[in-house]
């Protein structure tokens, strides 16, 4: 795919939605008046996706709900891998105005930024927001070494580089943005803020007060460390020493604000103070359905069954049924380039094909919607030096909805008659893999 040029660069709109049935719709629209938009939905239970799909957008499916951290990581590998210079991140609930997306695209271009912020005017927030943001400007502000005016916005530009740069993340959740920026400041690329409105119109937070201040203090507190190793391994010395106190103060006024907003929000809408809490480990996004169509049978009934007669498209646009490999014992490997446990198993799935390919047939099926396109999934396979069956999912995901892939990688086992047999969750290791053709070959 050709390049655009640095007078007209290529920038996508990225949205990241839960839930958000009452109002993407609309933002969709007005973002693509401007720009074209990727809607991430992660995991929504509402019409979100028919909604931003009628809007015009295209839709990358998450589930089960990951964290927005999640949601815009899977986006930056959508946008690289259609060739996108940049990409600017906006909310799905209407706070951010689309008529400002000018300004960011303003500092890309004039003035080279990597990572452009909308920063906002927090006098012009609701308690007790304004004094959570502001208490969070300030700590991370320390952490970093270096003032910083609006850490938790949303709304951003981020040029190639920086989108690349993010993905090796573990942050599922909303301190991926607060990350974003140590990541930018420790690789020397270019940080940039624009004035933006500040609009809140009494949309319902999906972030909680007490967990996410908790995990906001543990961004800080390693931001902090991770500038200081940055200053002694420079022989420098850090220009924020002298507010050593500011942590302590912080930590006691976020105490009385989240004690007033619990007060004043007894109603039960969650307040929104500081990022949520990220899991231990990022999983990207599964193609998994939310729910088996009436038409399928249930796992209970496919398993010692033979398998419907499917007909699968390879990646090189073949067919191949796994009906017509009866006689030889058959894996369908369900995985992803982005799933760091299926990039593990390939070799040993590649050696059993080489060693067995008289007897064993490995088919491995992805799909190309999900956070990966066809020609990701064309170059991890030249990378990884990789020969297997690639088959892509059907549009209706029928084999995933057929044998309920919760997670991947998932492997289901055919025995030399066409009958499904196992089904393994997770990565498959040596052991696992004598233990099930073993007992395949003694059937």
């Amino acid at each position: 795919m050709s390049q655009a040029s640095p007078s007209s660069p290529r920038i996508l709109a990225l949205i990241p939605a839960y839930n958000e049935a009452g109002r993407v719709g609309g933002v969709v629209a007005a973002v693509r008046a401007r720009l074209p938009v990727l809607v991430v939905d992660d995991g929504s239970a509402d019409d979100t996706v028919p909604l931003a799909e009628e809007a015009g957008a295209t839709v990358l499916r998450q589930q089960p709900n990951q964290g927005k951290g999640a949601a815009l990581r899977a986006g930056f590998r959508w946008a690289l891998d259609a060739g996108y210079d940049a990409v600017i991140t906006l909310d799905a609930d209407g706070q951010h105005d689309p008529a400002e997306i000018p300004a960011f695209v303003d500092a890309f271009t004039v003035q080279s930024a990597d990572l452009v912020i909308g920063e906002r005017t927090f006098a012009q927030m609701p308690f007790p927001r304004n004094l959570s943001n502001t208490i969070g400007r300030w700590l991370f502000s320390w952490a970093l070494g270096q003032p910083v005016r609006d850490n938790q916005s949303g709304y951003r530009l981020l040029s190639r580089r920086m989108m690349e740069a993010t993905l090796s993340s573990r942050e599922g959740g909303f301190e991926f943005e607060v990350e974003m920026i140590v990541t930018c400041v420790q690789r020397g690329y270019r940080l940039a803020g624009v004035p933006i409105r500040t609009i809140y119109e009494g949309e319902k937070s999906h972030i909680k007060p007490i967990p996410q201040t908790i995990h906001f203090m543990r961004v800080v507190w390693a931001t902090r460390q991770a500038m200081r190793r940055a200053c002694q391994s420079e022989g420098r010395r850090s220009r924020w020493l002298p507010l050593l106190l500011l942590p302590l103060i912080g930590v006691i006024s976020a105490a009385l604000v989240l004690a007033q907003g619990d007060a004043s929000n007894s109603g039960g809408e969650a307040l929104t103070v500081y990022p949520s809490p990220a899991p231990v480990t990022f999983i990207p996004p599964t193609p998994l359905p939310t729910a088996l169509p009436p038409t399928l049978p249930p796992l209970d009934e496919v398993i010692g069954a033979p398998l419907p007669d499917i007909t699968l498209t390879t990646l090189d646009g073949e067919t191949i049924r796994p009906r017509d490999l009866a006689g030889q014992i058959v894996l369908l490997n369900f995985w992803a380039t982005w799933c760091v446990p299926c990039q593990s198993e390939m070799p040993l799935l590649q050696r059993l094909q080489d060693e067995r390919a008289a007897d064993v047939r490995v088919i491995t099926i992805t799909d190309p919607h999900l956070g990966q396109t066809e020609r990701a999934i064309s170059e991890f396979l030249a990378r990884h030096k990789l020969s297997l069956t690639i088959a892509l999912a059907e549009e209706d995901g029928t084999l995933f909805r057929l044998f309920e892939v919760v997670q991947i990688p998932t492997t289901v086992f055919l025995d030399r008659a066409g009958v499904v047999r196992f089904r393994h969750l997770g990565e498959l290791t040596e052991d696992d893999l004598s233990a099930y053709l073993d007992q395949l070959a003694a059937g």
